[in-house]
């Protein structure tokens, strides 16, 4: 590979001061690197490490032994993932919970309890963790624990009939040659393991045996903590587990499906899914990525689509926790390996997500205001409402529809009311653009989620700014669910609005404004409500570069109104929107809204031959003949209704490459330039195009890439004083 693997380790481990860390990057079939940077021990004695270093795994056990040893005996036929736990330990108060809530954190077992003071048994941890209260009510949030591990460890060795360290050394250590790979390592691998911590409990630096206390307390063996093994080792499990080699490959797939818990779907059967970059984990940029972490500073992470598999083991702990900083080490590495293997594509996480992700923690005991539509979806797809209402606590009061409404069925400026819901709604297009104090007295937050387009012209924002006035004035608190801008967050087109307060052009900005619709808030807080008090916060998008375009991002496109079909019309509407502002069909009435354009009198080889090949890079133009036709709930009457037009087909060949507001600016400067008697202006063109500036330069016949180049200065002004989150 192009990389070079041994400088970005050591790079790691230098920002993160670590004292040294072993990676591995490999494929199915396949070795990429193999690399150890820094030292095993710092103190008393500073000792390198070596590729073959021995590491404390810490929660890496509970996917390398636990979990797997649990899917074993499931597929053998001898443990139920849905059976009450008390059907196999004999402790009445485990019949409140499976299996399956053990191996997905939702039993509503606290994280952890310092048990090692007081016991040294597993059985007498289990006595104690029987007496303590449930932190959440079974199978309703996502709670990561030890201690539903360390049962679930003492559930495989009643089923296997055999010791937790035994069971897995003969199943698959054993069988995969992971011959440096066990719980309670001997006296000999002492000079080969990486140090933990100066143990303030145990008085020494901890070296060959397990830093976990608990599992220390109990022998060294127990489900969530206690195995060791080399990077070398843990190569083979990945290899062999994406193989099909340990598990079945239905079995695996079972396994790294994102339903296993509604309310967090980043939680597989063991395994963490999907991961995200702003976390502590180390994360591949895939949807199909699946992995987990330990404490001393251990990570691995698989990907089921590509096959790649990457291991990142260090003592970060050494020889202090005080100290400690995974999260730089694993995203400095992490961030490298999915600039190589995944460039121009992202696992992207909206806010909403983030919320689900955050066990829904700032809106829980509130009653919420929501302005949104059926756009709003989680990565998996689930609808905004239907997400929400996965946590009791969380409790929509009243619900604001922008243009289109609620359901997105409203064609664009139809005045929407009645709409049916359980839940009251307002709309927030025609006659009220904003909330009324009396909408808003009864509500402790307004929530805003709406899948904007990128351009200007789209009324969301400016629904978004009037809803930021009203929510100022009654002193209401808002929450925006941020989303990746579908145009992407670098390109900037079109002059920056000198004409603005109509709802298709509400503020300074240029048509291609390259922000998020968190970022559009702030920009709204900075220009229209300085001096005012406003809470404001933002639920941030997460994996989300700003060069990406929506198919880069891997998330679902409902269609946020009905002539927004596809992230490809969006991505024209930039520049063909336009047309709406002359005497041009723009695509409604037909399947391509936004990427046709014809009238009855045009000569689409007539422009074609005068369009500069430098104004459509990235776009085919082929000649069209088409009839606009009614469509209700999305063109009812559109221009020339079943005339016969000529124009042009745009299609998208190179999203990257193209500039939608350059060809729509060339194209008509052709139009005129071929018919200058037919071209007419109406009023809103220069509305939509943020004042007269552009129409005036077209009708001069300034050449079109002048036009653009003269807008230049200006964008980059407002591109260095914007706000960007990511």
């Amino acid at each position: 590979m192009s990389r070079d693997w041994q400088t970005i380790l050591d790079e790691a481990v230098r920002r993160a001061n670590a004292p040294g860390a072993v990676a591995c990057i490999g494929a199915r079939t396949e070795d990429i690197f193999l690399g150890a940077s820094g030292l095993r021990q710092r103190v008393p004695n500073a000792l390198p490490v070596s590729t073959d270093t021995v590491y404390d795994l810490a929660s890496l056990t509970k996917v390398v032994a636990t979990t797997t040893a649990a899917m074993l005996l499931r597929d053998d036929g001898l443990l139920e993932l849905d059976a009450a736990v008390s059907d196999y330990l004999p402790v009445p108060e485990f019949h409140q919970f499976t299996v399956r809530h053990l191996i997905t954190h939702m039993s509503g077992l606290p994280p952890h309890r310092p048990f090692f003071k007081e016991v040294s048994t597993l059985t007498e941890v289990l006595q104690r963790i029987a007496r303590i209260p449930l932190e959440n009510p079974v199978g309703l949030r996502h709670t990561y624990s030890d201690l539903g591990f360390m049962i679930l460890g003492k559930v495989v060795e009643v089923v296997a009939g055999n010791s937790l360290d035994a069971f897995c050394r003969e199943r698959m250590y054993q069988p995969l040659a992971m011959e440096h790979t066990t719980f309670t390592p001997p006296a000999s691998w002492k000079e080969r393991c990486a140090a933990t911590e100066d143990c303030t409990w145990r008085k020494r630096i901890i070296l060959g045996e397990v830093q976990d206390e608990n599992a220390y307390a109990v022998g060294g063996v127990s489900g969530h903590a206690g195995l060791f093994s080399t990077a070398g080792d843990l190569a083979r499990f990945c290899r062999a587990l994406l193989q099909g080699k340990i598990l079945s490959e239905k079995t695996l797939t079972e396994m790294t499906q994102p339903d296993q818990a509604p309310c967090y779907p980043w939680q597989g059967l063991g395994w963490q899914l999907d991961p995200w970059s702003s976390g502590s984990s180390g994360f591949l940029a895939a949807r199909t990525a699946f992995g987990h972490t330990g404490w001393t500073g251990t990570s691995l992470w698989m990907d089921r689509d590509s096959g790649l598999f990457v291991i990142l083991l260090c003592n970060s702990c050494h020889p202090s926790r005080e100290h400690r900083d995974t999260r730089t080490l694993r995203q400095v590495f992490y961030r490298q390996v999915c600039a190589e293997f995944y460039p121009q594509k992202s696992n992207v996480h909206g806010g909403l997500d983030r919320i689900m992700w955050n066990n829904y923690t700032l809106l829980r005991k509130k009653r919420a205001g929501l302005l949104t539509n059926q756009a709003a979806v989680t990565e998996h797809g689930r609808c905004i409402l239907d997400a929400l209402a996965l946590d009791p606590d969380v409790q929509v009061v009243r619900l604001f529809g922008p243009e289109h409404g609620l359901q997105g069925k409203a064609e664009a400026g139809e005045i929407v009311s009645d709409e049916k819901s359980a839940i009251p709604v307002v709309s927030l297009y025609g006659k009220q653009q904003a909330p009324t104090q009396d909408q808003l007295a009864d509500l402790d937050l307004f929530v805003i989620d709406l899948p904007d387009v990128g351009a200007r012209y789209y009324t969301y924002i400016d629904t978004m700014k009037e809803c930021m006035s009203a929510c100022a004035k009654a002193h209401i608190p808002m929450l925006i669910l941020d989303r990746p801008n579908p145009v992407g967050g670098l390109i900037l087109e079109g002059p920056i609005a000198t004409m603005y307060g109509a709802p298709v052009c509400c503020a300074p900005i240029p048509i291609r404004h390259g922000m998020t619709m968190g970022e559009m808030a702030l920009f709204f807080r900075k220009e229209f409500f300085r001096g005012v008090k406003m809470d404001l916060a933002i639920s941030e998008v997460d994996n989300w570069p700003r060069d990406l375009l929506f198919d880069e991002c891997a998330l679902p496109w409902p269609p946020p109104s009905p002539n927004i079909p596809t992230p490809e019309t969006a991505l024209a509407y930039v520049g063909t929107c336009l047309f709406e502002g002359v005497n041009i069909n723009e695509g409604r009435g037909t399947e391509y809204p936004f990427l046709c354009f014809g009238a009855p009198w045009l000569d689409p080889e007539a422009i074609l031959a005068r369009l500069d090949p430098r104004t459509h890079a990235g776009f085919t133009l082929e000649p069209l003949t088409y009839t606009p036709r009614s469509i209700p709930g999305k063109a009812k009457t559109p221009r020339y209704m079943d005339e016969e037009c000529r124009g042009l087909r745009l299609h998208i060949e190179h999203p990257r490459e193209v500039r939608p507001f350059t060809l729509a600016t060339a194209l008509l400067c052709a139009i005129l330039a071929t018919h200058p008697g037919q071209l007419h202006w109406e009023k809103s063109f220069d509305i939509l195009a943020g004042g007269p500036w552009l129409r005036e330069h077209i009708q001069r016949g300034t050449p079109p890439l002048d036009i653009i180049a003269s807008l230049a200065p200006a964008l980059d002004h407002f591109d260095a004083a914007r706000p960007k989150l990511y």
